[in-house]
């Protein structure tokens, strides 16, 4: 009896390590590999007539100067005061909360009145690498956007004439606008001016994710230290892989912000439906856009929930899952007005076939982001 319970137990073992040795295995094999330049490391899977834009860490801020430091105060103000708003309940900081990298947490942006809006507030951080702005792309610069939030009718609800002449009406403002500017009265270049100046100072928490990179990158082409890899775990390393590979997330989601800038139908439009949103569409009328949102960066994306342009994803289980099948593909109902419009699912998505261990691995590497 007892030798075939030594036996039993040997073979169990056995199993074991062959189960677990691969593993291992692959795990150093990662390190070495990740333990490089990213000029060496393993080939991403990109779709056909994707670029490869590899992962890199955010640009350094330039340092201050004592001009730009009364820039910014003025905008920080700005963005804290709810003056520019109709009733004077709202500012641009009701919905962009520093502690959430200047998202807000809820599902849909509330404005003046408590009415809300239908797409989640966007962080603000590195506003220098955005080639457009909103999840529509309807601006193209910083300046251009800084002020649609103030006569959004759901959101400031202010005409700008009439936000100018407040702040030209308040002494303290006009005295502030005159010292940074030198000259008078306040004007709407002005005000868009000292909003986009302190919003170019905000960034992100840095995480292990960009030391990894800051080491990643400081290493020579020729070298190989697997030490470049200790601010990852396994699990998180694995998610690194993945997210590069098998996964596909960096044919969207790469270079500095973990976005591309560019628009893509992920099936999320709702057409015909509750929650309808026709996202670029809305701004453009081309019907080449409809459906398409501008791709979200991926950094801090722990602080930025829920997510996707509705808010309506509040777990990352759920987003993977999404990808995980290839994204949406709804049918259009029969009694669409316009059948033209109906969006077509990117064809950058496909099914992945991603186990559940690596679906855990990659949402693993997004809370290190």
């Amino acid at each position: 009896m007892r030798i075939t319970t030594m036996t039993l137990l040997y073979t169990r073992y056995l199993v074991l390590l062959v189960l677990v040795l691969p593993l291992k295995a692959e795990q150093t094999d990662l390190r070495q590999q990740y333990g490089q330049h990213p000029a060496n490391w393993p080939q991403p899977s990109l779709q056909p007539g994707i670029a490869l834009a590899e992962l890199q860490p955010l640009p350094e801020r330039p340092a201050l100067t004592v001009e730009n430091q009364a820039k910014i105060a003025l905008g920080q103000q700005l963005f804290n005061d709810p003056i520019l708003s109709r009733d004077n309940s709202t500012s641009c900081a009701s919905c962009h909360h520093a502690d959430k990298v200047f998202s807000d947490g809820l599902r849909t942006a509330t404005g003046v009145g408590q009415q809300q809006g239908k797409r989640n507030t966007p962080a603000i951080f590195a506003l220098e690498l955005w080639q457009s702005f909103f999840w529509d792309g309807r601006t193209a610069t910083a300046l251009e956007q800084a002020l649609q939030p103030i006569e959004n009718p759901i959101e400031m609800d202010l005409p700008l004439a009439t936000a100018l002449e407040r702040l030209n009406a308040d002494t303290q403002y006009r005295q502030r606008f005159a010292a940074v500017f030198g000259q008078s009265p306040v004007t709407r270049e002005q005000l868009a001016q000292a909003l986009v100046a302190f919003q170019l100072q905000l960034t992100v928490p840095q995480t292990s994710f960009d030391r990894f990179l800051q080491a990643s990158y400081q290493l020579d082409k020729q070298q190989s230290i697997q030490s470049a890899t200790q601010e990852l775990n396994d699990q998180q390393l694995l998610g690194l892989h993945l997210f590069r590979t098998k996964a596909g997330c960096l044919n969207c989601h790469n270079g500095p912000l973990l976005s591309d800038n560019q628009f893509h139908v992920t099936g999320l439009h709702y057409m015909g439906r509750a929650f309808e949103d026709l996202g670029r569409y809305e701004a453009t009328s081309n019907p080449a856009d409809a459906g398409k949102f501008r791709t979200p960066s991926l950094r801090a994306v722990t602080h930025t929930g829920p997510w996707m342009h509705n808010g309506l994803f509040t777990q990352f289980d759920g987003i993977i899952a999404l990808y995980n099948a290839g994204g949406a593909r709804p049918k259009p109902r029969s009694d669409l007005k316009h059948p033209e419009l109906f969006p077509q699912t990117s064809t950058l998505l496909t099914p992945l076939k991603l186990s559940k261990s690596e679906q855990q691995a990659l949402i693993a590497f997004l809370e290190i982001l």
